[in-house]
């Protein structure tokens, strides 16, 4: 918000008139210099006249409010009078300070331009002045971007008004003695000071000269002449790094080489500001209490005890106490675990086909067994030539699927058509069997690791498997994303959630049983660093499948605050320029570089060992392979003896009940 000018008229009905575009404007004639009444009505249509060329050339579209008090001056019927046919939109008239001016001062959903006038008498007291500030503060002027603000009204008490705490983000200028200068906010080293712009005389120069002088009060904040602002962050590496100067909370902090921090130093650069920085006392993004305010970042934001803060995202309550910039799409999640481990080698024999189809299989040897042997029944009854029996029919089907068929049984053409569509059957089994063990032996297959949440909560069913993130990421929105999301695998993730330190976290994946859910950026740059060998491997396993809480990142920043548009303008053009994109893929390989060179010097920093890539080297068939084979053998010699017992003891019960028999008196 900017008050753009300011104009006072010595008359014995003093006058002054005030702006809000960009600067602020204020003209004085010699006292005692006209005091007739002529002069006086004509000095009132003068100042109606520039309020009116005013409105035409910066606010004609806007929402205009007209804010008096009862007992108004001659000046507000003049403007009024002026400016009727000058706006597209309404004109809302005001005269009690009391009035709750939030709905009046928004105007509607539409509204994208919005011009205050305020009219004060000379008869105005403090009380009265301070209602229609306080109206103001409550309905949060201050907050808002290209809301403009003109004032009318007598000398006296000028810079009290100009001084109110409602338009504490206001650009203006003030001129002595027909000598027009700038108030600016970042005028001598950064701070609020006075610029002189252009001389204009009310009497003598026509009022239409006015309008070349218009564009000497925009300010366009390109300098702002070293402006200290006050930031405030946490560390997430890459987008914000740095090292603590105290132990204490709050503490100063001294920026590393990341993301925020160059597009911080480039804007710096740019706009000739400097900054200090420090750490949230709490380490929070911000989370909002029951009273409706927030803590961490979004609250030091909140009650403007500082001016941005870095890798906010934005949520739909964090807009309501802040503006937002946006610098770079978000930071997805992914699921990390510990690499999937080889298959047991026994099992090879039966792992090219799935339990079901190994069902079908065994089902479809009886099945045809059983029903050739049916079919020949049916033969047997009706021709009187004896068929087959149902073992030959039976040791067929499985023979013919091993590839070592025994005679042909059937012994009509329904048969031969049953035993030629089952030899096909069993060339496409057989077929598709073996290829698919010679690629399981050659490449031996490995356990699979959680690739979403979904699977999380599926195997912690089957087996009891945990998963966890960061201390600090489980917080502000993203806490709020899980904590309100209604589908059930989100509820089962966030009532199921254990939040530690990284070290920690990730001691507990490579234990196994465990997952570490982390933003991808964050996460990829500690496993390169401390967990991955000098040949790229590591037992560290990132899921394929990501998943995004935020819908970007960007820097918070205080509502209201002038700058606010410069820095949407310089963030324009790094983007079109590709610099944050190419910045995050440079900083991520320098830190990297960076630790793995510490972990030589550091015992106590995690490094993993060479991890050998078996899937690389020449495949030899070894025992492990094959073991399965041999225990399919050792179950044959069991089973053969299990039988030549069973006929041992069948033969003995058959001949002890053949000699009671025999020798029966």
């Amino acid at each position: 918000m900017r008050l753009l000018a300011l104009l006072t008229l010595s008359v014995s009905t003093a006058l002054w008139l005030s702006v809000n575009t960009t600067g602020q404007l204020v003209v004085k004639e010699e006292e005692g210099m006209v005091n007739t009444l002529e002069v006086k009505e004509t000095m009132v249509d003068a100042v109606g006249v520039i309020v009116e060329q005013l409105v035409e050339q910066r606010f004609r579209r806007c929402h205009i409010i007209l804010l008096s008090q009862p007992d108004p001056s001659p000046i507000v019927n003049t403007v009024l009078r002026h400016i009727a046919d000058k706006v597209r939109n309404s004109v809302v008239v005001v005269t009690d300070g009391k009035q709750d001016l939030q709905q009046s001062t928004w105007g509607n959903k539409l509204t994208t331009c919005r011009a205050l006038i305020m009219c004060f008498s000379h008869h105005a007291n403090t009380t009265t002045t301070d209602l229609f500030f306080s109206s103001l503060e409550r309905a949060g002027l201050w907050k808002v971007h290209n809301t403009h603000v003109m004032m009318l009204g007598p000398r006296k008490g000028m810079e009290t008004r100009l001084l109110q705490a409602s338009l504490r983000n206001v650009i203006t200028c003030v001129d002595e003695r027909v000598r027009v200068y700038r108030r600016c906010l970042y005028c001598e080293s950064g701070q609020p000071g006075i610029q002189f712009l252009f001389q204009w005389n009310l009497i003598w120069q026509h009022l239409d000269d006015f309008i070349q002088y218009v564009h000497l009060l925009d300010d366009p904040l390109s300098n702002l002449r070293g402006h200290t602002f006050r930031v405030v962050t946490i560390a997430y590496f890459p987008y914000i790094d740095y090292k603590r100067n105290r132990e204490e909370p709050g503490t100063t902090v001294t920026p590393l080489d990341s993301i925020n921090v160059r597009i911080l130093d480039t804007l710096a650069d740019s706009l000739n500001f400097t900054y200090v920085m420090r750490e949230d006392p709490n380490r929070s993004f911000g989370n909002i209490d029951a009273d409706g305010n927030y803590n961490g970042m979004s609250g030091q934001l909140q009650r403007e005890e500082a001016d941005f803060s870095f890798s906010l995202a934005p949520t739909p309550g964090r807009l309501k106490v802040m503006d937002f910039i946006r610098f770079m799409p978000p930071d997805a999640f992914v699921v990390t675990s510990l690499r999937p481990s080889f298959l047991p080698a026994n099992l090879a024999l039966v792992r090219p086909f799935s339990s079901t189809v190994w069902v079908c299989v065994l089902v479809g040897v009886l099945g045809w067994g059983l029903v050739l042997w049916l079919l020949q029944a049916v033969w047997t009854t009706l021709t009187g030539i004896r068929g087959v029996t149902l073992d030959k029919a039976l040791v067929y089907s499985w023979s013919a699927l091993m590839e070592n068929s025994a005679k042909q049984p059937s012994v009509n053409i329904s048969g031969q058509m049953l035993v030629g569509w089952w030899l096909m059957f069993c060339l496409v089994v057989s077929t598709g069997f073996r290829s698919s063990l010679i690629s399981h032996l050659t490449v031996q297959g490995r356990s699979r690791a959680p690739e979403s949440l979904g699977d999380l909560v599926e195997q912690e069913t089957q087996q009891g498997w945990t998963w966890g993130t960061e201390t600090w990421t489980y917080d502000g929105a993203v806490l709020e994303y899980f904590s309100k999301h209604t589908h059930p695998v989100m509820k089962t993730i966030h009532k199921n959630m254990q939040v530690m330190g990284l070290r920690e976290g990730m001691n507990k994946l490579l234990a196994g049983g465990f997952s570490f859910i982390m933003l991808k950026n964050y996460i990829m740059v500690a496993i390169a660093s401390h967990y991955t060998d000098i040949f790229g491997q590591s037992v560290v396993y990132v899921s394929k499948e990501e998943f995004a809480v935020m819908s970007c990142y960007g820097w918070g920043v205080r509502m209201g605050a002038p700058f606010f548009n410069s820095f949407i303008t310089l963030r324009s053009r790094l983007e079109d320029a590709g610099l944050i994109e190419t910045w995050t893929e440079s900083i991520m390989e320098d830190r990297v570089r960076s630790n793995r060179e510490k972990a030589k010097f550091d015992s106590d920093t995690p490094q993993q060992l060479l991890i050998q890539d078996d899937e690389k080297k020449q495949v030899v068939l070894s025992l492990s392979h094959l073991q399965g084979a041999f225990y399919l053998l050792a179950l044959g010699f069991v089973i053969a003896f299990l039988s030549l017992l069973g006929e041992n003891l069948l033969g003995r019960w058959s001949s002890q009940d053949n000699n009671a028999v025999t020798y029966e008196p």
